[in-house]
């Protein structure tokens, strides 16, 4: 069947309609006529796939990795830059209005990536029979890969490295996870799933095998929990991250912002919320090594972080003393347990930085009861969640009254958004 493409929707899939059906499909571009076959009926709607392109949009452009459309790391190469985060903002400004019920919502500031290539500075490989890559889109199919456009320079020319280093290891890895620093410190992790081999080489080798700076790796097994859990580390297990006049230690087990040209975008917005008022405490949930606790605490009185993570909750109270700040307190907790230490600090500032998941109803209804609180300032990764939150919030009296979109992700169809909310008395 013929379908024109009207839009991208949320998942990266283009939306178009046949004979009163929608229709979702991937790799397709606004302005696209295409010939595609109904791969999936769902109730009220389709998946398809192009057979066939009969007229390309004018937002298209030749994708630049060789892995584009097999690989499931990226979902837009085939459109334009400047196209996509125009993109990004017409879907943001939809689930706003639609789930979040903002008739005319304040997007005042859109922020390109200054780059929107070899970006992310930490990869996540999957290994299996000696395949190296990421699993192709909705599998766990490995696609062997022998660079990518969208990972740091040094980290994308390893891959090859990493190939021959797994064949030296006598068993091999489930995965390959690497972290590089801005100052290119690389750090290494070798993922295995059940019963493994000692790996006998030493640093120095797989300095040697990779041809990049790795200052220290790591052996770990998959735990109960399904995350890596360290069972031996060689070298340094951590390195740091200087972004403008801060400076931050990120550990092996730690978590920093993937993009390294946003990330000082991301402080500098976040930290002028900061600044409009002479707020007296801010909270932080999932803070993190303190990678925006700390810049907010230099404008606030006192500041405090809660993150369920020790290595994160060790890495912040270590950058909160290297950063000079005395006024930081940060508690290692979950958000459930953690927001009862909310409660009791009565903030009258709060960041919010969740996973893709967002908030639970309860602690939306904790955040807002808050006798003091005048601002949230509310940083996500997915706009459905955030839509869904705002809309709780506002019925308990906490309204957006703007939103900036910074493209942390490039190439993909993830949105990175922070939403200024504000407590109406």
């Amino acid at each position: 069947m013929q379908i024109e493409i009207e839009k991208l929707v949320y998942g990266g899939k283009g939306l178009g309609r046949h004979r009163g059906r929608t229709f979702f499909v991937p790799f397709t571009a606004p302005g696209d006529i295409v010939e595609i076959r109904e791969t999936a009926r769902k109730s009220g709607y389709s998946e398809g796939e192009v057979l066939k392109i009969l007229k390309r949009s004018k937002n298209r452009t030749a994708p630049k990795c060789p892995y584009f459309g097999r690989c499931g790391g990226c979902d837009w190469q085939h459109i334009d830059y400047k196209a996509q985060v125009e993109f990004k903002k017409n879907i943001l400004e939809e689930n706003l209005q639609k789930i979040g019920r903002i008739k005319k919502p304040n997007i005042d500031e859109v922020i390109p990536s200054p780059s929107p290539w070899h970006y992310r500075n930490r990869a996540q490989l999957k290994v299996k029979n000696g395949k190296v890559g990421f699993y192709a889109k909705g599998t766990h199919e490995i696609v062997d890969i022998d660079t990518c456009y969208i990972l740091k320079e040094d980290l994308a020319g390893a891959i090859p490295g990493i190939k021959e280093l797994i064949k030296k290891l006598a068993t091999e890895p489930a995965e390959v996870h690497l972290y590089s620093s801005s100052k290119g410190e690389v750090i290494l992790k070798l993922v295995y799933q059940g019963k493994f081999k000692k790996v006998t080489l030493n640093l120095e080798e797989i300095r040697d095998i990779l041809k990049i700076n790795v200052i220290g790796f790591g052996i770990y097994k998959t735990g109960e929990s399904g995350y890596p859990e360290r069972i031996k580390f060689f070298g340094k297990d951590f390195t740091y991250e200087h972004v403008d006049k801060f400076k931050f230690r990120v550990s092996a087990d730690s978590f920093f912002q993937v993009n390294r040209y946003q990330v000082g975008n991301l402080i500098r917005k976040v930290s002028s919320g900061a600044m409009e008022y002479q707020y007296l405490l801010a909270g932080d949930l999932y803070c993190g090594v303190g990678t925006l606790t700390i810049p907010v605490g230099r404008y606030v009185h006192r500041a405090f972080g809660i993150e369920a993570s020790f290595p994160a909750v060790s890495d912040a109270l270590f950058n909160k003393d290297i950063n000079g700040l005395r006024n930081i307190s940060f508690y290692c907790r979950e958000t459930e347990e953690g927001i009862e230490i909310v409660k009791e600090s009565n903030p009258d500032l709060i960041v919010i930085d969740p996973p893709r998941s967002g908030l639970s109803q309860r602690i939306v209804r904790e955040i807002a009861s808050i006798p003091r609180l005048k601002r949230i300032i509310y940083v996500s990764c997915n706009p459905s969640t955030l839509a869904r939150d705002i809309a709780l919030f506002y019925q308990h009296g906490v309204h957006m009254e703007k939103s900036k979109l910074i493209d942390m992700f490039p190439q993909t169809f993830h949105i990175e958004t922070i939403a200024f909310l504000r407590k109406v008395r």
